[in-house]
């Protein structure tokens, strides 16, 4: 699901922003993924501004602009949005024009002034700063997934959730087998953590079972999953379990950060 995802993802941007600038804009946003995971936040933020770099470029090309060459410095990103800002309507979508670029300004500037690419007095890089560039970068690919590969929002939102390869180092998988690797974590902490990690993929109760390793299925279904259900954490039904939004908030304020 995750390759086929990423196909798709990459075969609409290459075809707008040919392929060096579709890869680096999908690598930089597994990277960004990928140290949030571990708990990395000053390299997140490092990995959110040049994937900033690379939307930026992409902006540039939707909206017939001179596209700044890789390994050339961007103009400030203050310059960068009022120039694609004042590209007339009628030549280009208004997310390339303003709506990206604005999102993009945001997190480059996190990079340059939150003490992440430079020594400096500001605030340390840390969990809140990180989950804003998460969300913003996931944001601005499922726009520019959105419009270039002529879909819905909603399948946009899909493509880019299967990419977002939430893996979080207390869990640990090979084939089918899953383990959580912190005994320490009570069952329901547990079921989360997993069902995160799983995401956007939907297990059956007893995989889950298997995974969280709790004393028998039947008491897992009556003391966790039902609890978590009528909690609004999961949706339980036909032996199929979803991470629900207030699920992953958990998971990502109270069960990942002890990890750092």
């Amino acid at each position: 699901m995750a390759n086929l995802a990423r196909q798709q993802a990459l075969t609409g941007l290459t075809t707008l922003a040919g392929n060096d600038l579709a890869d680096r804009l999908l690598a930089e946003y597994d990277e960004v993924l990928k140290r949030f995971a571990a708990g990395d936040h000053r390299p997140t933020e490092l990995s959110g501004g040049r994937f900033a770099e690379a939307g930026f470029r992409i902006c540039q090309i939707a909206c017939s602009l001179p596209v700044t060459p890789l390994g050339r410095q961007l103009p400030r990103s203050d310059q960068l949005c009022s120039q694609l800002e004042n590209v007339p309507a009628a030549q280009a979508n208004e997310s390339f024009r303003i709506h990206v670029p604005r999102a993009l300004r945001t997190i480059y500037d996190f990079r340059n002034k939150r003490d992440v690419a430079h020594l400096g007095a500001e605030v340390s890089p840390n969990f809140p700063d990180s989950s804003l560039v998460i969300a913003i970068s996931g944001w601005v690919l499922a726009e520019f997934v959105r419009l270039t590969f002529s879909c819905p929002p909603a399948q946009a939102q899909l493509i880019v959730d299967s990419l977002a390869d939430r893996r979080i180092p207390l869990v640990w998988q090979q084939g089918d087998i899953i383990r959580v690797l912190d005994p320490a974590l009570e069952f329901r902490e547990r079921t989360l953590a997993v069902l995160y990690h799983l995401d956007p993929v939907h297990p059956s109760d007893k995989q889950l079972f298997d995974a969280v390793e709790y004393s028998s299925l039947g008491k897992f279904r009556d003391n966790i999953l039902e609890p978590l259900h009528d909690q609004a954490l999961i949706d339980y039904r036909n032996g199929t379990i979803i991470l629900l939004p207030p699920g992953k908030r958990i998971v990502e304020r109270e069960i990942l950060p002890r990890e750092d």
